[in-house]
């Protein structure tokens, strides 16, 4: 986790602080480690990726256990559909890290219902 940690700084001040946040944030999830296979570091248990972009864009790409219908959509970030039982999350901005929290701990929930689970869709009532 260490080296993904300091990988983050190389996206400058703001972006590097929400990705720390967000790395910290899947450990606290039961994250035991990140490797880094090729350019993603893939955690364990495998719910969650994250790929840091810092050469032209700067910004993350968060690939989540579950379909973009499981997950919460955020005016600021919607899930979208990535390879098979995964989605994607693009991560630009400090101002969507609420977002991509909550889009990390779903993508936990899922994983630990397992592929056999009753796809739901999410949500968010105000009372």
């Amino acid at each position: 986790m260490d080296e993904l940690i300091e990988d983050c700084g190389l996206l400058g001040s703001q972006l590097s602080a929400t990705a720390v946040a967000l790395v910290r944030y899947a450990a606290s999830l039961g994250v035991s480690s990140f490797s880094k296979k090729g350019q993603r570091y893939v955690a364990e248990p495998n719910f969650v990726t994250i790929e840091l972009h810092h050469q032209r864009a700067r910004n993350l790409t968060i690939s989540l256990r579950g379909n973009p219908s499981e997950f919460l959509a955020f005016p600021e970030m919607k899930a979208k559909k990535s390879q098979n039982g995964y989605s994607e999350i693009k991560v630009t901005d400090v101002g969507q890290l609420r977002a991509a929290a909550n889009c990390i701990a779903r993508a936990r929930e899922v994983f630990d219902k397992g592929r056999t689970r009753v796809l739901k869709t999410p949500k968010l009532i105000e009372v």
